[in-house]
């Protein structure tokens, strides 16, 4: 798999309910949504079209938010499992 070696920050389209609360944009491809989030400058590029595009956004305003500092805060570890084909 090629892309970035290490997530150090993640972008995320932010919006604002209307009872004031923030969540995060997602979009409807196909049959499943897919929250605007990326790990590069790329990708943020890449959605803005989708934001622009999806007509259940019009009128709302969207913020894009950077957030870093990577901390680990914990693991779920299954490994031990093996994968399924």
């Amino acid at each position: 798999m090629k892309g970035q070696l290490r997530i150090n920050q993640l972008f995320a389209f932010v919006i604002v309910d209307d009872d004031g609360t923030e969540g995060v944009v997602g979009v409807r491809l196909g049959d499943q949504w897919f929250p605007l989030m990326g790990a590069d400058m790329a990708r943020v590029d890449s959605m803005k079209a989708l934001v622009k595009a999806d007509p259940m956004l019009r009128g709302r305003k969207i913020t894009i938010l950077r957030f870093g500092d990577r901390e680990d805060i914990g693991t779920i570890d299954r490994s031990d499992e093996g994968r399924q084909p």
